[in-house]
């Protein structure tokens, strides 16, 4: 029978309520037209039977009835179901949108998608379990997924309810998405679901059908090496081919699922409610639990890679970007103060505004579940503090090209009225090539609110690099940076911080007295107006350090700057001394 011969009789038969608009989906036995409840006024899915035999019909409305058992937004719902003439149909809620098959075939779907189809799904599946009927099969063909993301199953023709009317000799398609212990009609039991749920996140992942074997299966990250590990384990646990290896019911499976990949829920972070988050120690198995969970839909930890007063790093991947970032997340403790909160969102909000090479760019900034993190980029190398633990005092040409671009990135940040107010070692970071990364810009004050010794802390709790106006809790303006960039290149200079001492108070008074390494001594071969330079920049009252970052660049590059007689020097004590090549 042709489209436009069904058409007519559909409307022939079913006029008089609605009205067809155009058929979308057909096969021998059944067309899907999408009309109007011209009483209701809405639109609707309208799925008729023309064959008028007796078993295609009974299995046709016997699936109508299961339909009608279930009552869940991840099922098409049924309104209506009769039969006219040599017509049935059935009635049921229009989905704009398009199938996991057609949307698949683009590629395969972003990670959020599939952790939103997870979640219908296995919600789906339980409450069919809920009320005694298996769903047995889910093909991705009668998965349709709306504008929005959310997934809706469309399609039980081989549920469980409608298993006695299938007429004999029929086989049902995608076989692959069926679990091996229903394939050859058998009724199932609810880990037969956890299966066919499986089946189906795999090839949203995957864009690839299963294979029919379960132990011939290809690991999703076999085919999409960033799949996120733990989906990819909850992805094989439900194709194992023994039902007890499964999960017993898709409850199981989603907790699991909302446990590891995150919840659905976005709640945000509410000044005050941070108490739930702080009852777990921070880096605790409950603490990545928890953060794991508020990360929801957007970010897939990876690994720690740092810690300190303010939380822990973590390596993560942006699963809408498909791409690796370094994600800090807040101690709890730090997120009680709502005043602390809004500073620290301001500041952000500041600094993420800077773009400069020498300067990690922040991407984003959420909260959830009385945790509050950023985003920022992924810097693969390691911070200066730990490059000098690990070959001690740096190189001098090393140290003046870390100072230039620092020097460069504070020039741009303080053109903008953002002070750094924590620069230290640990928050200078080194890329693969070498160049130098400042990180956490403006972050400081947000965080530790004003104070006497509020300021910059070290990785070991000391504020060796923050200036004393900063310990004392005054103002501070651009000069503090260049103060604490200072004394980070007398540490990379020198191996060990140059101020010292056990407590805030003794540094402060080595500070304020102007105590200073001598540099001569320690590394007789730098040029002596380099350290004149640095003398001048570390100075304890601000007036008499450089005003600027660009009058720090300026002397900097001076003072490194050879004069003729220092290189007719150097070509003399070469030609002296030429290098010992061997003998012959």
């Amino acid at each position: 029978m042709s489209s436009s011969d069904a058409f007519a009789r559909a409307e022939h038969a079913l006029g008089a309520r609605y009205r067809l608009e155009r058929a979308v989906a057909e096969n021998s036995e059944r067309v899907l037209f999408v009309g109007q409840d011209k009483v209701l006024n809405r639109r609707v899915s309208i799925r008729v039977n023309l064959t008028g035999e007796d078993p295609l019909r009974a299995w046709f409305l016997r699936e109508a009835e299961a339909l009608a058992q279930l009552d869940h937004p991840a099922i098409r719902h049924v309104y209506d179901v009769g039969v006219v003439g040599e017509i049935a149909y059935r009635v049921g809620n229009w989905i704009d949108g398009e199938s996991l098959e057609t949307a698949a075939a683009r590629g395969p779907r972003l990670y959020p998608a599939v952790h939103a189809l997870a979640r219908d799904v296995l919600s789906a599946l339980e409450h069919s379990h809920t009320q005694g009927i298996l769903v047995r099969r889910i093909v991705p063909a009668g998965m349709i997924l709306s504008h929005s993301g959310r997934g809706t199953v469309t399609d039980l023709r081989f549920c469980s309810w409608a298993l006695p009317a299938i007429p004999p000799g029929i086989e049902p398609s995608g076989k692959a998405f069926m679990a091996p212990e229903v394939r050859n009609g058998a009724v199932g039991e609810p880990a037969s679901d956890i299966y066919t749920a499986g089946a189906v996140l795999y090839f949203a992942l995957t864009g690839m059908v299963p294979e029919l074997d379960p132990e011939a299966i290809p690991r999703p990250s076999d085919l999409r090496p960033t799949t996120p590990r733990a989906v990819e384990r909850i992805v094989i646990r439900a194709l194992q081919r023994d039902p007890r290896q499964r999960y017993m019911s898709a409850a199981e499976m989603l907790e699991d699922f909302a446990s590891e990949a995150g919840t659905f829920e976005t709640v945000p972070v509410r000044p005050g409610g941070a108490q739930v988050a702080a009852t777990v120690g921070a880096g605790s198995k409950e603490w990545e639990k928890l953060l794991r969970r508020a990360l929801g839909d957007d970010y897939e930890l990876l690994d720690a890679i740092g810690s300190g007063g303010f939380g822990r790093v973590y390596r993560a991947r942006d699963l809408h970007l498909e791409r690796e970032v370094a994600l800090k997340v807040l101690h709890p403790a730090l997120t009680r103060d709502p005043a602390g909160v809004e500073r620290f969102r301001r500041e952000a909000q500041h600094a993420a505004r800077l773009s400069h090479p020498n300067i990690v760019d922040i991407y984003d900034i959420q909260g959830r579940s009385g945790l509050l993190w950023y985003t920022m980029e992924l810097v693969r190398g390691p911070n200066l503090a730990q490059l000098v633990e690990e070959q001690g005092a740096l190189p001098i040409p090393r140290v003046l090209r870390l100072l230039r671009e620092a020097l460069s990135a504070l020039s741009q940040a303080h053109a903008q009225n953002l002070v750094h107010r924590d620069i230290k070692p640990e928050n200078m970071l080194l890329a693969p090539g070498g160049n130098l990364k400042i990180t956490d810009f403006g972050l400081a004050l947000a965080l530790r609110g004003q104070g006497r010794f509020s300021g910059a802390t070290s990785q070991s709790g000391t504020p060796q690099f923050a200036s004393p106006e900063q310990l004392l809790g005054e103002r501070v303006d651009q000069r503090s940076d260049l103060y604490s960039l200072a004394a980070v290149a007398y540490f990379a200079l020198l191996g060990y911080p140059a101020f010292t001492g056990a407590t805030p108070e003794q540094i402060l008074a080595r500070q304020t007295t102007d105590q200073i390494p001598d540099l001569r001594e320690e590394r007789p071969e730098l040029n002596p107006r380099v350290v004149r330079v640095l003398e001048r920049a570390i100075q304890a009252a601000p007036d008499r350090r450089f005003a600027s970052a660009a009058e720090f660049q300026q002397a900097l590059r001076e003072a490194s700057r050879r004069t003729f007689l220092e290189r007719a020097v150097d070509m003399v004590r070469r030609a002296a001394n030429p290098p010992n090549r061997g003998s012959s």
